[in-house]
């Protein structure tokens, strides 16, 4: 064998293999890892070779000119040459059945390993130098000094990242981080999926022109002759591997081994973990057959390489697929829902009917389909993980024979051969001597020669009640992820077929708002007394079942129905074995159920479920996170497992936030005992300790009018957890505060907290609250049209909540609203006005002699879509207006709009009447009726208010903000401020690109500094400089935070004192920071306390 000719530019790595290629001699060496030489082959094209990647025996090389080739490495030979690029291939990835190439030609392609065709083309613009992907993104390293990041699936642009000022020579990707390597020097680590810049890593002193990421460590090699290791999550630099005597020009990592490549034209094998170096490898090494390394491997013990497979797993937090999904029974009342599922769980049948309270849960599995107490999973994934890290080693064919170059791994997909595997101890998920006690090593043995396809399906069975009542609660629970099951009589939809369509298109339709790409299983009970029914069944359901259109509906191919008939009353433990094989055929399907997410996540769930509590303080799953190294991936891996039904945690208060729900039955049974039926009401009403605490008045009232005392809901609580309970029912829209006095309540009980529960009005009639809307001189009328769709149940009475809540804030509390089911009369200070629900309409009239009577519907409307944003997104409605000169007139309000802007006089209306739009004029006199939709409206008709300032300054308020996360929100800040008189400094209205010291004056000509604070706010050094500079000048400082948990800026609120620079710490101490609102109703409160804060502001 030969001495290395030229520089070695790229090298790569699997469990067994060193590769590396050389550009002068134009080869491919391989070496064992007890360094033999067991392969050396020259490029086909004989051209400098500057790339390569490995998977198993599989190779590809890139070269000069466009060069690529695929290289089977047991024969040596090539098995396609990859045509298409123009000019160097600079980095090459093997990805499963993919090859990913970068070349100086602007391109990125994708080529089938098993064809060779060409699959992708992606466009970059300018030369890529460095190439990395995982199973979402691909990231490109430019010569424009940007790093691009692409939709894996499309190929289109999702990120432009500039932070770089050369080069960008490497790039990295796993499923936390990307790392970049620059012609600046710098590694950058990005977090991942975001792509924003969490460290710069600074110790080189030249190029960093490789960079590799496994794990928790990154390794960087440069032109100033060292190779360093650093800690992917602090940035801390941990190790300086030195001794070259050239530029480092090529690094990859793969468990404890780093490997690197240099212009010293030669190869070197270190030990990441004390630094070592085990081999400096040139070519003239003694010769190896490559067949004898295989055989060799061949030899290792198969109990060992499974418990090695397995601690590799744990320590590199493995993906894998969690296998989980939520199966949702749902149905009107007594149709056999429970029964239904404890048919599918082969239970004995109940033959006296027993009514759910809200939602039941149970918990099965699809291999034994019994009755289980929870698994988190993590156990039986961190074995099929090892098994798959196993079953790489097997390589019968192409596809089995992969494993790719360590530095572009893939989450899900990386690190897949069973090697030694030496983890940092602090990321260890479970004691190495724990491994084997815990864990059956011969199953993970027997998994591996299996297919991926074997997993078994978890499930988690929501059984929600069928009573009218509880159809409020539903809406907060029916997730987009899972499997929906609708259980019907098929009797009665034999016998009172419109009553039975009617709960069927009620169901169909809010699993078609709350989860529209489901899919749902129809299932008729009572097959006993209707099996010689059921083409008449299919009739009705296929030709009067309008609802079902649209619905991903699970059809009966076997007995040729669009529904499973169910017989629950039989004693036969297989009853259900149809209806079984459907459920776990559909649950398979579900990209969630494949999904897979890192054993990391999973230890933090099986850790929490130890703890055998309903719930814990969210630092309890932080600290758990941060103990297996996924701690900046908390809110992420609860909001995974909130959608599966695992675990309950809502992120909009600090209250929710600080509290996660383990058991949701906790949640759901303390839920029910308010939002209740009549069974249920009946056993609390002869509670005997209900009397001994004086609250039967109590209790009437809430049922009579939904009004609780806090000592009731305590009492109903059990005492527990009341403060996160009040909170998690506001911000659901189930309950509101009462600012009214009730003369029913004992005067002890009436100074307390009272609160509206709407929903329990929803059955309430009124004559008298009849009488009284009849006799309203109504002015303007409009309407909350859903008739496209239809009217969930609970839109109404969230939306009474918010007008009782609204009502008692600002008006006078001696004129509480007077509420029922589906009417209401209530009043915002002057203006009084009447909310009717009819059919799929909500009616609001307002009083003629009301004051600003077009203000309080545009309130109003405001809180609608408050309440269909925060509960029921996506749901279709129109706004109608009713003329004031004839009420048999309706318009649509946007077609109005339309036609006030075309200046014609009339316009259609709906039906075949015309409308004249001078009628209307008196909607619009404060504006759009929908600003909540037109955000840089602001509505004020009225001059401002003229507030003085000093001669000496120039501005009210400078607004400081991170761009990205609150541009919009300040630019809509400023407006508000600026219609209610005040000057306002904001970046996004001066001209030019301002200086520093430009930015400093302004802040120093600014009465009072707003600093608007976002998720990483304080990682802006413009920001961090504006604080600074307001501190300095001595301005009074003001605090607003992002409220919205949709937004990218949201995080919770503990995060701002913790990140912040050390100067600023006391400003949490000394400040309120006001949550910032964009909904109408709550943003006239917002900036009406803002204006008072900023006028009453005085320098320190």
């Amino acid at each position: 064998m030969s001495l290395i000719q030229g520089y070695v530019l790229g090298v790569a790595q699997t469990a067994d293999l060193v590769l590396a290629v050389s550009d002068q001699d134009a080869s491919l060496r391989a070496w064992s890892k007890e360094g033999a030489l067991v392969l050396e082959m020259q490029m086909p094209n004989k051209k400098p070779a500057y790339s390569v990647a490995a998977q198993g025996m599989l190779a590809a090389v890139g070269t000069r000119g466009g060069g690529l080739f695929l290289i089977d490495l047991s024969s040596a030979t090539v098995l396609h040459a990859l045509e298409g690029h123009t000019n160097n291939v600079w980095s090459v990835i093997l990805d499963g059945d993919e090859v990913l190439s970068a070349s100086y030609d602007k391109t990125i392609r994708v080529w089938d390993t098993v064809s060779g065709a060409c699959t992708q083309t992606i466009h970059a613009e300018a030369a890529v130098r460095g190439l990395a992907a995982n199973e979402d993104w691909i990231v490109a390293g430019l010569s424009d000094a940007t790093v691009r990041v692409f939709d894996r699936a499309s190929g289109d642009q999702r990120h432009k990242l500039r932070e770089a000022t050369g080069w960008v020579m490497s790039v990295a990707l796993d499923n936390m981080y990307m790392v970049s390597g620059a012609n600046d020097g710098k590694v950058r680590v990005y977090a991942v999926p975001s792509f924003t810049l969490v460290h710069v890593l600074e110790g080189h002193t030249a190029t960093v022109s490789s960079v590799a990421i496994e794990g928790d460590s990154i390794v960087s090699g440069s032109d100033d002759k060292t190779v360093r290791l650093w800690n992917a999550h602090t940035g801390a630099q941990l190790r300086v591997l030195q001794g070259l005597s050239h530029y480092a020009r090529s690094v990859s990592l793969l468990g404890s081994e780093i490997v690197s490549g240099s212009y010293g034209k030669s190869v070197r094998i270190w030990n990441a973990n004390t630094g070592a170096l085990k081999f400096a490898l040139d070519g003239t090494e003694a010769a190896q057959p490559i067949t004898d390394v295989l055989e060799a491997l061949e030899l290792d013990a198969a109990a060992a390489a499974a418990q090695e497979a397995l601690k590799a797993a744990l320590a590199n937090g493995d993906p894998g697929e969690l296998g989980r999904c939520k199966l949702m029974i749902i149905g009107q009342g007594a149709a056999g829902k429970t029964s239904t599922v404890r048919s599918l769980l082969g239970m004995k049948p109940e033959k006296v009917h027993i009514s759910t309270v809200g939602v039941e849960l149970r918990r099965t599995s699809a291999e034994l389909w019994s009755e289980e107490a929870f698994d988190s999973g993590f156990k039986r994934q961190a074995m099929r993980a090892a098994a798959l890290r196993m079953r790489t080693r097997k390589r019968p064919t192409l596809r089995s024979r992969i494993s790719r170059r360590a530095s572009s791994m893939l989450p899900g997909r990386r690190r897949l051969s069973a090697q030694t595997f030496v983890a940092e101890e602090e990321v260890e998920l479970v004691a190495e001597a724990e491994v084997a006690q815990r864990f059956d090593i011969a199953e993970i043995e027997n998994m591996a020669g299996k297919t991926q396809s074997g997993q078994t399906i978890s499930f988690t069975i929501w059984d929600y009640a069928g009573q009218d009542v509880f159809y409020t609660l539903h809406h907060i629970f029916l997730t987009q992820e899972g499997v929906y099951m609708l259980v019907f009589n098929m009797n009665e939809l034999l016998q009172d077929t419109e009553l039975a369509l009617d709960y069927l298109s009620f169901w169909l339709n809010s699993v078609k708002l709350h989860a529209p790409k489901a899919p749902v299983i129809l299932v008729g009970t009572h097959y006993d007394q209707a099996f010689d029914s059921l083409q008449a069944v299919e009739a009705i359901l296929r030709n009067d079942l309008q609802a079902l259109r649209g619905v991903k509906l699970v059809k009966n191919s076997l007995q040729k129905v669009s529904f499973f008939p169910l017989d629950n009353m039989s004693t036969a433990e297989d009853r259900a074995v149809e209806l079984r094989n459907a459920v776990e055929r559909t649950a398979s399907k579900l990209d969630s159920v494949s999904q897979k997410i890192s054993l990391r996540w999973l230890k933090v769930i099986d850790d929490l479920m130890m703890l055998d509590c309903d719930h814990v303080p969210f630092e309890v799953v932080q600290e758990l996170a941060e103990k297996y190294h996924a701690g900046d991936q908390t809110d992420e891996l609860l909001k995974y497992f909130h959608e599966l039904g695992m675990v309950v945690h809502l992120r909009t208060t600090d209250t929710l936030h600080d509290k996660v729900v383990l058991n949701p039955q906790w949640l759901l049974n303390k839920l029910a005992r308010v939002i209740a039926d009549d069974i249920h009401v009946e056993q609390i009403y002869y509670d005997e300790k209900l009397s001994d605490l004086e609250l039967d008045d109590d209790f009437k009232l809430l049922r009579d009018k939904g009004i609780g005392t806090f000592a009731l809901l305590s009492f109903l609580w059990d005492d527990e957890e009341v403060a996160y309970l009040l909170e998690f029912m506001r911000d659901t829209m189930l309950l509101s505060d009462w600012a009214f006095s009730e003369k029913l309540l004992r005067k002890s009980r009436d100074d307390g907290p009272l609160y509206l529960v709407s929903s329990l009005l929803k059955t309430a009639r009124s004559d008298d609250l009849d009488a009284k809307i009849a006799e309203m001189d109504i002015g303007l009328t409009c309407v909350l049209d859903f008739s496209e769709f239809f009217l969930p149940d609970g839109v109404f009475a969230r939306l009474l909540s918010l007008c009782a809540q609204y009502s008692g804030d600002i008006g006078s509390r001696k004129h509480a609203p007077q509420l029922a089911g589906r009417q209401a009369i209530i009043r915002f200070g002057l203006s009084v006005f009447a909310l009717e629900q009819i059919d799929d309409k909500i009616w609001i009239r307002v009083e003629k002699d009301s004051d600003k009577p077009a203000s309080t519907l545009k309130m109003l409307v405001s809180m609608f879509q408050g309440a269909r944003d925060a509960m029921f997104r996506g749901l279709p409605w129109d706004l109608l207006l009713q003329s004031p000169k004839n009420p048999s007139i309706l318009v649509s309000y946007d077609d109005i709009v339309d036609a006030f802007e075309s200046g014609v006089e009339s316009m259609p209306a709906i039906g075949t009447k015309n409308a004249k739009l001078a009628d209307f004029v008196p909607f619009f006199e404060d504006g759009s009726l929908k600003e909540d939709e037109e955000e840089n409206q602001d509505g004020t008709a009225e001059s401002p208010p003229s507030f003085p300032l000093s001669s000496d300054l120039q501005y009210h308020v400078f607004l400081s903000h991170k761009q990205v996360e609150a541009g919009d929100a300040c630019n809509l800040m400023a407006d508000k401020l600026i219609s209610r008189g005040l000057k306002v400094w904001v970046d996004q209205r001066a001209d030019g690109n301002l200086s520093r010291e430009q930015m400093q004056n302004s802040i120093r000509a600014s009465k009072c500094y707003l600093l608007f604070l976002t998720k990483t706010v304080f990682g802006s050094r413009s920001v961090c400089m504006e604080l600074e500079t307001a501190l300095q000048a001595k301005r009074p400082i003001l605090l607003v935070h992002e409220s919205d948990p949709n937004r990218v800026g949201f995080a919770n609120f503990s995060t701002y004192p913790k990140t912040a620079p050390r100067n600023a710490k006391h400003l949490f101490r000394e400040a309120e920071s006001m949550p910032f609102q964009r909904r109408l109703y709550l943003a006239q409160g917002f900036y009406n306390e803002l204006v008072a804060r900023i006028e009453g502001a005085e320098a320190n």
